[in-house]
């Protein structure tokens, strides 16, 4: 590869890295999981298919990077940080990001489309640390100066590698169905990622762990009675600076998640069940069917019993 393909001139005469977007095809298959691997070892350039490592780079899918060896100088939208062996973070998609510089680097990258993941796995949400990790660290990278980021010790990286192993065995194979294989090992990872990060004693990463586990109590107790004020309590923050955050995280207000939670356990009991419909709603946490009734039909565009039959 050239790398002066991806230099450009500005008016005074400078070169400049202009952003390329990475090519989905490089990565995930035409049919099946959006999940793949890649492994780089030392500093050579362009070590697989699409490889941009040392290109400024954005795309619409995430990216959990493991350092294992070595290290170098990260840069994500605009900032640079310093990353070791040990240190784990995820790039979400539309983030540029690259390395300007790299010392005997040793990194495993995962490559997921969250999109995927949050519409066919959403029990990951359970878990606090795994929304501290995945959802939280990445927006507050930047005013917590990258110190929020998780970093492992040797002892605890040793099963994750195991696992990255495993990970690269199946791909080497090129057997049938060894994207469900990676997806199932993918899912292993950030499990095992999400539970270090929940033992991190960092303040920072506390302050962050309370906001995964407000996304915790939703999802599980969901027919609870919540406010903002107790959702507030919880976090220790105030809705002032709590509802932004969490807006741009998941994209609705609190409530409004909590809403969307019940709703959707209520779609799942009227498929699997005959309850009638006001136990539904009382069972998912609406106290009023006839709420419970308006709020379903403007989400699913039917009415409970007419999503029933079908």
């Amino acid at each position: 590869m050239n790398y002066q393909h991806y230099l450009t001139k500005n008016g005074k005469g400078r070169e400049l890295m202009r952003t390329v977007i990475a090519n989905r095809a490089d990565f995930f298959p035409e049919d099946g999981c959006p999940i793949a691997l890649r492994a780089i070892h030392g500093d050579l350039p362009v070590q697989h298919r699409g490889d941009l490592t040392d290109i400024r780079h954005t795309h619409d899918f995430s990216e959990l990077i493991i350092i294992t060896e070595g290290g170098g100088d990260h840069w994500i939208n605009g900032d640079i940080y310093q990353v070791r062996a040990g240190d784990i973070f995820l790039i979400q998609g539309n983030t540029e990001h690259y390395f300007t510089k790299r010392s005997s680097l040793g990194m495993y990258n995962i490559m997921f489309d969250d999109s995927y993941l949050r519409e066919h796995l959403r029990s990951l949400r359970a878990l606090s640390g795994f929304n501290a990790f995945f959802l939280f660290e990445p927006t507050y990278r930047r005013s917590h100066k990258f110190k929020s980021h998780l970093h492992i010790t040797q002892e605890a990286m040793r099963p994750l590698m195991v696992k990255l192993q495993e990970m690269a065995d199946e791909l080497s194979g090129e057997r049938p169905g060894s994207d469900l294989i990676l997806l199932a090992k993918a899912l292993e990872i950030f499990v095992y990622i999400s539970r270090e990060y929940s033992d991190t004693p960092d303040p920072m990463v506390h302050s962050l762990f309370r906001l995964g586990e407000l996304i915790s109590k939703l999802e599980n107790a969901y027919t609870e009675k919540w406010t903002l004020s107790r959702i507030s309590k919880m976090t220790a923050m105030a809705p002032s600076t709590l509802l932004p955050v969490f807006k741009k995280v998941t994209g609705s207000s609190p409530i409004d998640y909590l809403l969307q939670v019940r709703l959707s356990k209520a779609a799942e009991l009227l498929l699997k069940t005959n309850l009638p419909i006001s136990e539904v709603a009382q069972k998912c946490g609406f106290r009023d069917s006839n709420y419970f009734s308006r709020q379903f039909r403007k989400r699913y565009a039917a009415a409970p019993k007419n999503y029933r039959k079908g």
